[in-house]
């Protein structure tokens, strides 16, 4: 039975109008067993290549023709897949000629090919030169434009570029539309909590590790970066943020490379870090190494302004506290992919990461019944210290049956965390002249929390032709948190005594078992890509100290529309809806107080939904280089920070709550400007209307809504082929998010890099944020019995120095990455 044959007759079994639920299921097993025993009992040979371009980086969507000779008579012909991979599978026995053409590229004819049945030959790597053509006194050089709108992502070649060299990751994301940088914080059009991947793998990593492991990741190591701000169906459900992938270069040259970096700031205190990357590669396995140490000193200077309304008046609060800490954390890394053949790869994983800190924190809070007139004082001081240890493992696999790039993988992953957080309060109370008038109340909280997480994914790609491709897959995961909080008051001995009433355990058990299916059709100029995703959730969370247990078992369908129009040449028109859900985190379910001072405590919330998020965008694109997008996203059940006033106590306290709805209206422009050949400037603005309908138990106004908008410009000057400055300036407007509202807040960046050795030293010296603007955030919040205002500063105007030194194979395909694709990992709050 030939393959051909085989996908017609899944083509017409398809057309039929009964469909019933396992034809999904049917055509995967099919496929799968079909190709293996067609490979099995196949007598011809079998030719293997891998075409790359002048720069050795591999092309996909190559056209590739094999001819028989003599009279080169067409015999077979396939596309280059994504890592320039070439087969051609039973070939009768012959000689042959194989043609490789290629948009921007010359031709290209192998010599003479003489092939033997059963013969398995793989041919050098075929090299294409870049096509030159000669228009008056321009030239014209082939290759893919800088931004590239396709159907469900935007794309940013940074290869080639002049952006692929002097910046580091953390830098060229700037450069992408709609992303924006808060003091190396990551935002996708307005919003925080942006997925980010790296070859299309999660990097299950906090927002600081995140932007460490970008810093220490060279642009000209990266081939581009894509924009999902609606991701189809194969994705987790989670998130309405968007994902950021950054694909890497993927080269086929062996050998072994090293990357050393450290990097050294200074602000008000001393940050460092340093590292090292270890790539090796053969014919038969590719190894990944890397490891990183931090050790950085901070501050945190915080002022809260308050009010309590009660029967009989109004009492105001004024704290005002300074915290300085200390983080020192390891992370590490070790993966390796081994070839079983040309179409089979298996590989494993390790990350890890151990780390730990301590903070002290003094400060007074001022009680008055009246403004100006002082009542009373809470002297406060926190001693705490934290360890944090985090192992995730993961196995993959994946089979690839034939040119046309229909493949399977499937993923297991195990991840452990283990974090002990402990902390000392001491309050003394002083009367209005500082004195103090009664015995101070010193307690300490001793909380530990374990997590393992279990995840078991596989996903199947068929396409059927150069216009058609089915995607589905499957997906499982198992969750389990344990959660306790020891809580000691110290008796009038000075022991510290356990106090059971505020002590507390808390289990979670989660499970989600998903499925999907994404079908992608091309009509000429006309694409659309249509997907459905179904995830059954199954949780219990346990209070073992309350008694109390919550159930919850529910099913969603989440589905995804994708259409694309390609005008002309210079205009192209995409439309995408999706309905995407977010979970509340492990640890917001824990309905246990825990207290930070005598009049500040936080508590979690059982009764917590899920968040559903219904998107629409619409995105045009002018001449593949200007942007404009404009998206409504309407979340139900919004999960959202609020702050209650108790007005016995007169204490506040942290919670989450659903919100009866977020409405969430977004404009994207994006604008690069080439000033001159050596200046070039990124522009990128952000319009978006926030509007939160609450309901009466979120002691906060019932309606919050505010038009604001965020805009940078990033300058890339370029000084010869080795020198660089880069100069960046962004503003954000006032916006509101939840129950609270931000003050606006601006800053400036500069820095300039130089490179050596034959660019493999590479020096750079940059100041952040150097008008020491960005250091004061302010936020207030208006309650219905009182009010709320914060002003947070933080060290933000660091000046840094960062060298790294790259020796060995440079263009050698790095493993560095995770095979699963999970949301659970990314719900620990690390």
């Amino acid at each position: 039975m030939r393959i051909a044959a085989l996908i017609d007759d899944i083509k017409i079994y398809m057309m039929k109008p009964k469909k019933n639920k396992s034809l999904l299921l049917s055509i995967i097993i099919i496929l799968i067993f079909a190709w293996g025993t067609v490979s099995a009992q196949s007598g011809g040979g079998r030719l293997h290549a891998v075409v790359v371009g002048q720069d050795n980086s591999p092309l996909s969507a190559a056209s590739i023709s094999l001819l028989r000779s003599p009279g080169d008579i067409p015999l077979k012909g396939t596309l280059s897949k994504e890592n320039g991979d070439i087969e051609f599978v039973e070939v009768p026995s012959g000689k042959y000629m194989m043609q490789v053409s290629a948009v921007g590229y010359t031709t290209y004819r192998s010599t003479e090919i003489a092939l033997k049945t059963g013969a398995i030959m793989s041919l050098d790597t075929i090299r294409l030169q870049t096509e030159t053509r000669v228009l008056g006194e321009a030239q014209v050089v082939g290759r893919k434009p800088l931004i590239e709108s396709q159907i469900d992502k935007i794309v940013l070649n940074v290869e080639n570029s002049v952006l692929a060299t002097g910046n580091n990751a953390l830098e060229l994301l700037q450069k992408v539309p709609g992303v924006t940088l808060d003091n190396k914080k990551i935002n996708l059009r307005g919003k925080s909590n942006v997925i980010i991947m790296i070859d299309g793998k999660p990097t299950y990593l906090s927002a600081d590790e995140v932007s460490r492991l970008l810093e220490n990741t060279a642009s000209n190591s990266i081939a581009s970066i894509e924009v999902l701000t609606n991701p189809p169906a194969k994705y987790d459900a989670a998130g309405n943020a968007g994902i950021i992938n950054i694909k890497t270069k993927k080269n086929t040259q062996f050998g072994s490379n090293v990357s050393l970096n450290f990097n050294l700031g200074q602000g008000k205190y001393t940050k460092g870090d340093g590292g090292f990357l270890v790539n090796h590669r053969n014919n038969w396995v590719n190894l990944f190494a890397s490891y990183n140490y931090q050790n950085s000193l901070g501050f945190n200077d915080l002022t809260i302004d308050r009010s309590v309304r009660d029967s009989v008046g109004i009492t105001y609060f004024n704290s005002d506290s300074y915290s300085k800490f200390r983080y020192r954390g390891h992370n590490f890394k070790f993966a390796a992919d081994f070839n079983l053949g040309k179409q089979e790869v298996l590989g494993f994983v390790v990350n890890g990461n151990v780390s730990n800190g301590s903070s002290t924190r003094q400060g007074d809070n001022l009680i008055a019944s009246e403004k100006g007139k002082l009542d009373s004082v809470v002297q406060g001081s926190n001693f705490s210290d934290f360890t944090y240890h985090y192992l995730a493992y993961n196995l993959n696999y994946k089979k690839t049956f034939d040119t046309l790039g229909t493949e399977l993988t499937a993923n297991a992953d195990y991840s452990y965390s283990k974090n002990n957080d402990n902390s000392t309060v001491k309050n003394r109370f002083l009367d209005p002249n500082w004195t103090e008038f009664k015995l101070p109340k010193i307690f300490r909280n001793d909380m530990l929390s374990n997590t393992k997480i279990l995840v078991f994914k596989t996903d199947f790609v068929h396409p059927f032709d150069k216009t058609t491709k089915l995607e589905a897959g499957l997906k499982y995961s198992r969750v389990k948190t344990d959660n306790i909080l020891i809580y000691e008051d110290q008796n009038t001995a000075g022991e510290f005594v356990r106090n059971e009433k505020q002590s507390n355990q808390f289990l979670y058990n989660e499970k989600i078992a998903a499925a999907y299916f994404t079908l992608n059709k091309s009509f000429g100029k006309f694409s659309v890509q249509a997907g459905l995703r179904v995830e059954n959730t199954s949780s219990l969370g346990n209070s073992v100290t309350l008694g109390q247990q919550t159930k919850r078992n529910y099913t969603d369908f989440f589905p995804t529309v994708f259409i694309q129009q390609q005008i002309n040449d210079n205009h192209k028109l995409g439309l995408s809806y999706s309905r995407r859900i977010d979970r509340p985190d492990y640890g917001a379910l824990n309905p246990f107080i825990y207290y930070l001072d005598q009049y500040t405590y936080q508590y979690g919330n059982p009764y917590l939904n899920p968040q559903y998020t219904n998107s629409y965008e619409l995105n045009y694109t002018f001449k593949e280089r200007y942007l404009l997008s404009l998206g409504y996203k309407r979340t139900n059940d919004a999960i959202t920070q609020v702050i209650e006033s108790n007005s016995e106590t007169k204490a506040i306290a942290q919670t989450d709550r659903n919100l009866t709805y977020f409405d969430y209206y977004n404009m994207n422009i994006n604008i690069p400007v080439k000033v001159l050949k050596w200046w070039t400037i990124s522009n990128n603005l952000t319009a978006f209307y926030s509007k939160y309908n609450f309901d009466e138990r979120s002691g906060a106004q019932l309606q919050l809504e505010k038009l604001s908008f965020q805009v940078s410009s990033n300058h890339d000057i370029r000084i010869g082929e080795t020198t660089h400055v880069e100069l960046t300036a962004n503003y954000f407007s006032p916006a509101v998010y939840g129950v609270f509202s931000f003050k606006s807040y601006y800053g400036v960046d500069l820095g300039a890099g130089k490179s050596f050795l034959d660019k493999k030293l590479n020096v750079k010296l940059a100041v952040n944020d150097i008008l020491n603007t960005r250091g004061q955030r302010r936020l207030s919040s208006v309650q219905e019995n009182g009010y709320y205002r914060i002003r947070n500063g933080y060290d933000s105007r660091v000046i840094r120095l960062s060298l790294s030194y790259r020796f060995g194979n440079v263009n050698i395909k790095s493993v560095n990455k995770r095979a699963g694709d999970n949301d659970e990992d990314n719900r620990l709050k690390k």
